[in-house]
């Protein structure tokens, strides 16, 4: 006789379930994949949701995250006018259409020592 599941139980299936179902982020214009939101992460305990102006006085939002696939770098790292102070940035563009999608900082001295700021706007969220 099926008793049904324990509250633990349900829980536990509830958790896979929203394992298989990760939502995925996609380049915009060609569709390629770029990151996963589970790689979201804080920088200098700030949310990983900003909005910066940069020296020309475009406004972006970005979101920073831990890890991305299928980015290249387009220019040398520049520590002038860093949104993050002591981290150097890199232009990151699509490896696919050549987009620009957002920017890489890295400073091995520094917690987090590589983390990546993408364009909110330029990407596709999708569950997968």
């Amino acid at each position: 006789m099926f008793l049904g599941f324990t509250e633990t139980q349900k829980q536990q299936k509830t958790s896979r379930l929203k394992q298989k179902k990760r939502k995925r982020l996609f380049c915009r214009v060609c569709g390629s994949r770029i990151s996963d939101m589970r790689y979201l992460t804080s920088v200098d305990g700030g949310s990983p949701n900003r909005v910066f102006r940069n020296p020309n006085g475009y406004l972006y939002e970005i979101i920073t995250l831990s890890d991305c696939e299928g980015l290249q770098d387009t220019s040398p790292p520049i520590l002038e006018e860093t949104w993050f102070p002591g981290y150097p940035w890199v232009v990151l563009h699509c490896s696919s259409c050549l987009t620009h999608l957002g920017w890489r900082w890295e400073n091995p001295g520094r917690i987090p020592s590589l983390f990546y700021g993408l364009i909110r706007e330029r990407l596709v969220e999708k569950e997968n």
